[in-house]
């Protein structure tokens, strides 16, 4: 493994100033489960890495009026068992539950799965759906925005030197809302998805769909949604034709490549027939709360 110097820090002004201080040179780590791996490989070769696990305002969970606040540092293991996530937002949890093995799942952070950029990252699609903000700390204060304007290639975000990525905001409702999450791999949750669906619906009292979201993952060079699938489904009750015509736009949204793991041909296919599925089981799910 590429040697590196190891420095714990204990303040977010600390951290931001270290890697600013030496850019180029520096990487963060939150549960380490993605940058141990590229060091190793010799996909990444930073001098120094920056262990944030000690700035404790970064990790945990907590609710205000309006919205859910995770910290970046919080494993995704707390996500997968957190009452507080099953009640406001059980989506997450559902996607918590596919990364990795448990013993992954315990070190690695919400956070390091974002910020680590993978147009396959889990936590991606369901976070698009939720229409999740990210708060960002940097040299020139704290910023937030929205997550989708956060990715822009593989292993690139918006982030500049000296940028933490330390909350993730989710706004919570009291509206009907079904939503869930397809992931698709060779051995499940232990490996990479090769196709990831996130579907979500939230219905007014009539029963139509006021909000649609669908996201998807590992089938573009960042997790994407497929806006024109969604705008389709919203200002209607759902019907089984306009459900495959949104699943079919969703497809079309997507720009998957062929690797070892799955041609794009069948990674579009499968956009499009998990799109449905997810459609049909949302509404089903949000109009069970009556």
């Amino acid at each position: 493994m590429h040697s590196f110097e190891y420095q714990k820090v204990y303040s977010l002004k600390e951290a931001s100033n270290i890697a600013s201080t030496l850019k180029g040179e520096t990487a963060f780590m939150a549960g380490g489960t993605d940058l141990l791996v590229q060091i190793k490989e010799g996909e990444k070769r930073p001098r120094y890495v920056i262990d944030l696990k000690e700035i404790h305002e970064m990790n945990g969970i907590k609710i205000s009026d309006d919205h859910l606040s995770i910290g970046a540092l919080t494993s995704i293991r707390t996500l997968e068992k957190s009452p507080l996530i099953l009640e406001k937002i059980p989506l997450l949890s559902q996607a918590a539950s596919k990364l990795g093995s448990v013993q992954i799942r315990n070190r690695a952070t919400i956070g390091g799965n974002i910020a680590n950029a993978s147009p396959s990252a889990e936590m991606a699609p369901s976070l698009l759906t939720l229409d999740t903000k990210v708060a960002i700390f940097g040299n020139n204060g704290s910023s937030v925005i929205k997550l989708d304007d956060f990715f822009r290639s593989p292993g690139e975000t918006i982030l500049k030197e000296g940028d933490i990525v330390t909350h993730f905001l989710i706004p919570i409702t009291s509206k009907r809302r079904g939503s869930i999450y397809y992931k698709l791999s060779a051995r499940n949750a232990m490996d990479l998805a090769f196709v990831g669906v996130a579907v979500l619906l939230e219905l007014d009292e009539e029963d139509k769909i006021c909000k649609a979201r669908i996201a998807l993952g590992a089938v573009a060079p960042k997790p994407i949604r497929a806006i024109s699938a969604e705008n389709l489904l919203e200002g209607a009750p759902l019907d089984p034709l306009k459900a495959r015509e949104s699943s079919e736009l969703a497809a079309q949204s997507s720009n998957p490549i062929s690797d070892i793991r799955a041609t794009a041909e069948y990674r579009k296919e499968m956009v499009k027939e998990l799109s449905y599925r997810g459609i049909i089981s949302a509404y089903a799910i949000a109009m069970s709360q009556k």
